[in-house]
């Protein structure tokens, strides 16, 4: 009896073992079954990311390839356009200094000028830079009767000082330009103030040029007649600043239109 209980202790036993390793077992199993499909999941993912990156790679390549081309293309481009800029950087910098000339001189040429007729400071001349020329304004009265075109003895007062600067300056050129009020022309000799304002141009520049030496190929004559004023001509003392002789004196710009050409 003693032994048949101890028998069946036993059993019980390695029936009660075997029965955890059975559970171990398949445990172990199922662990296996989930390591071996988190490592094929794994594998998948990293041969379709080392894919996607070759691919990436190779368009990267492709790009770089095709980058190096078109440098290879533009570079002559590239090396005309770097000269073209170094040329206009050039040709910036002579037009530069050849304004910067022509400032220089028209600045000389202004206080040459008022040095000379400085006697004559308190007769109505004016000196002025406007849009990029020198205006040397001249009242009717040194130079003309009023409705004349006739220059009187006074004239030499101011065209002989100013024309012995402007014979200095040889490539400035020169405007002369008649002015006059909006009175009519009580005369036979001038049919209207067009041919006043215009002969009295007219007489300053054959003056100039036959009495002053200067060269006529500078000269230009031309009138504004009524038509310009710079005073209220329904005053006297506005009138007699509307007429009046105008010498403009204009840089020889052929230099720089020149440079502007090539």
């Amino acid at each position: 009896m003693k032994s048949k209980l101890s028998f069946a202790i036993v059993l019980l036993s390695l029936v009660a073992f075997t029965s955890c390793d059975t559970k171990k077992l398949e445990a172990a199993q199922a662990d296996n079954q989930k390591l071996t499909s988190d490592l094929a999941t794994c594998n998948s993912n990293m041969t379709a990311a080392a894919n996607t990156a070759n691919a990436k790679i190779a368009d990267l390549n492709n790009q770089v390839s095709a980058l190096t081309a078109q440098n290879a293309a533009l570079a002559p481009d590239a090396a005309a356009y770097k000269q073209l800029k170094n040329d206009l950087r050039a040709q910036r910098d002579q037009l530069n200094a050849a304004l910067a000339e022509q400032g220089t001189s028209l600045r000389e040429i202004r206080e040459k000028i008022i040095s000379g007729l400085s006697a004559l400071a308190d007769s109505g001349i004016a000196v002025e830079f406007k849009n990029g020329l020198l205006y040397v304004t001249l009242p009717e009265d040194l130079l003309f009767k009023e409705g004349s075109a006739t220059l009187s003895g006074k004239f030499k007062d101011a065209l002989s000082p100013l024309a012995s600067v402007l014979n200095n300056y040889p490539r400035v050129q020169i405007y002369v330009v008649g002015h006059t009020d909006t009175l009519k022309i009580h005369t036979a000799k001038f049919q209207d103030n067009w041919s006043l304002s215009t002969e009295r141009a007219n007489s300053i520049v054959r003056v100039l040029r036959d009495s002053y030496s200067v060269d006529p190929s500078r000269l230009l004559a031309g009138g504004r007649s009524k038509y310009n004023p710079v005073a209220d001509n329904s005053t006297k003392a506005g009138r007699a600043l509307n007429r009046r002789i105008q010498i403009i004196l204009n840089p020889d710009l052929s230099k720089l239109w020149d440079m502007m050409g090539q």
